[in-house]
């Protein structure tokens, strides 16, 4: 049986909590890790590396998976590449649209798999959305709010240097729904951005293709809230905890008709997981460019956004 095995470049918290315990679930599938901050720990790892270029050199993964700080990513991507990985990495991307640009023209020109970690639609409450919008009409309203309390002082969330802030952080949600629920011909209507110390504390955005209509508030200094909601004009259907839903707990998504409420169990779901695995399938089908229409829809989308300020 053909074994994956992936380089994870960075110990973060997201690599601890997420990525970690969903590759392990997976068989056939070995990891390494790379951190110059954390000394080796029992995790399961084949080979652990304290410096981030002899990783990638030294390591025999296919693959990269890169959970550093913002404003490493282009660097490690890029190189990455260069040394002929497929390549995962924690969103954004990169922090500017031409920097993405170069890493996907790079990617596809050494047939090269490169995808960002957005993975709130490989849960299984996303798949029952899509089976209740499927059945009725077409959507045309979206509220969206993703607010979490200020991070901790020394979180890489509140360096600008770092790309931090909650712009970085968040746009990619507001893009992603764009790209699936609006598709094309979208209009970004208001924007309204609060920093302090020159650093992204909340924004909201309003958006159009005339007909549906996105509204999105996003914010690192808030109480914690997580929830979209998508109606029509006889229906609505509202998902909690929608961008980082839990794999441990069980999760309802509330379905109202004709003012008729449905609530709807979902079972423990683990969005890495599915996620990995569909990217394993691509690669063995040598389908490469499966995610890149996706990343470069995501980067205008955030370029747009920009100029809109």
């Amino acid at each position: 049986m053909h074994v994956m095995k992936i380089l994870i470049l960075g110990y973060s918290n997201l690599a601890k909590r997420k990525i970690i315990p969903s590759l392990k679930k997976i068989k056939s599938t070995k990891f390494d890790v790379a951190s110059v901050s954390s000394p080796p720990i029992n995790n399961g790892h084949s080979s652990w590396y304290r410096n981030y270029n002899q990783a990638l050199n030294k390591s025999s993964a296919k693959i990269v998976y890169i959970s550093l700080v913002n404003s490493l990513h282009y660097h490690f991507v890029n190189l990455a590449i260069t040394l002929g990985k497929h390549v995962i990495v924690d969103k954004p991307l990169s922090l500017n649209n031409q920097e993405v640009k170069k890493l996907v023209k790079k990617a596809k020109k050494k047939r090269l798999m490169l995808s960002e970690a957005l993975t709130f639609n490989y849960h299984r409450q996303f798949f029952e959305l899509q089976r209740i919008i499927k059945k009725n009409r077409p959507i045309i309203n979206i509220i969206m709010k993703f607010n979490i309390p200020r991070p901790k002082k020394n979180d890489t969330k509140l360096s600008n240097k770092l790309g931090g802030g909650c712009f970085n952080d968040m746009i990619p949600y507001a893009a992603e729904i764009n790209r699936i629920f609006l598709k094309k011909n979208i209009d970004i209507t208001s924007l309204i951005s609060k920093s302090k110390n020159n650093l992204s504390e909340s924004f909201s955005i309003n958006t159009t293709n005339k007909k549906t209509e996105f509204y999105g508030f996003f914010s690192h200094n808030s109480e914690y809230e997580n929830f979209i909601i998508l109606s029509s004009d006889d229906y609505l259907v509202r998902l909690d905890r929608f961008c980082a839903p839990p794999d441990s707990s069980k999760l309802i998504v509330f379905y109202k008709k004709n003012n008729v409420l449905k609530k709807i169990k979902i079972k423990e779901d683990d969005m890495f997981q599915n996620f990995f695995i569909e990217f394993f399938k691509k690669l063995k089908k040598k389908q490469f460019n499966y995610q890149h229409a996706r990343i470069l829809f995501n980067s205008n989308f955030k370029e747009n956004v920009i100029k809109k300020s």
